[in-house]
């Protein structure tokens, strides 16, 4: 003879069941409640030596990528510095510097950038400082002034064979009439990455 008794059923309303059903109806009611499964980890970003680029994609653009990087830059080792004889070629480089006072004689202060390929007019820029300070004897001992130029330029891509010519920068004579000038310069490429700055210097003497 089966038990039929009246109780409150597990989900929350009357049922009428036996020991057995009831007991099984519990038991699914009270189970836990299923684990969620983890969320999906995302692929990494395909990678090609230039952050999320491809390999493909590194391929094409990594140059123009690094050209960029490396900003206006002078173009190769004599690209900036101080050349004897002015005008459109360089007859002897001195360096970035003239190591001793300049000789009789023309020189110039030149200027060959490699500038990046890409960018429109206006996007790549340099500027130019120069200081010089004049020593002059006097009948009461020795002058000294001082005086500043500053310019800035915009310079494209020239082509595969030579930079962008700021020639000259600046003409020189040896010596100097005035006195003897003591002459720094610094030519600055403006990038968004940190300034790029070359600087050098040359003493011209005074005129006997």
């Amino acid at each position: 003879m089966w038990l039929i008794s009246l109780i409150v059923g597990c989900g929350g309303g009357p049922a009428e069941c036996g020991p057995s059903e009831c007991a099984d109806i519990c038991a699914k009611s009270e189970a836990p409640a299923p684990t969620p499964m983890p969320a999906a980890t995302p692929s990494p970003a395909p990678s090609g030596g230039l952050g999320s680029l491809t390999s493909y994609e590194g391929q094409l653009l990594g140059p123009l990528l690094e050209d960029v990087r490396a900003g206006v830059r002078p173009w190769g080792p004599e690209g900036i510095g101080i050349c004897k004889a002015q005008g459109r070629e360089c007859a002897e480089y001195l360096g970035t510097s003239a190591s001793s006072p300049l000789g009789e004689g023309e020189y110039m202060l030149r200027a060959e950038l490699a500038v990046p390929k890409t960018g429109e007019k206006g996007t790549w820029k340099v500027k130019f400082d120069l200081d010089c300070t004049l020593k002059k004897k006097t009948d009461n001992g020795e002058s000294t002034t001082t005086s500043t130029q500053s310019k800035e330029y915009d310079v494209i891509y020239a082509g595969e064979d030579r930079g962008y010519r700021l020639q000259p920068l600046w003409t020189i004579k040896s010596p100097n009439k005035y006195g003897e000038q003591d002459c720094k310069y610094k030519i600055t490429g403006p990038h968004p990455d940190g300034d790029k700055v070359y600087e050098g210097s040359w003493l011209v003497p005074a005129e006997e």
